[in-house]
């Protein structure tokens, strides 16, 4: 193997490495039913769909 491949490759495991280390972390991987509370309701008024859909798009973090 090309000592090249390496030099340039490397950066890309370890974002990749590091990325999955941080998602479990936070508990991207536990499937544990506890962190269901933040499910998006859609709601059958026909006048609110876009009222919702700004509502997604507009909320503060």
């Amino acid at each position: 193997m090309d000592i090249r491949y390496l030099v340039v490759g490397a950066p890309f495991i370890i974002a990749f490495f590091y990325t999955l280390f941080w998602l479990q972390r936070w508990g991207a991987f536990n499937s544990s039913s506890k962190n269901n509370s933040k499910k998006m309701i859609i709601k059958d008024e026909g006048s609110s769909k876009g009222l919702i859909l700004e509502n997604i798009f507009l909320t503060k973090n």
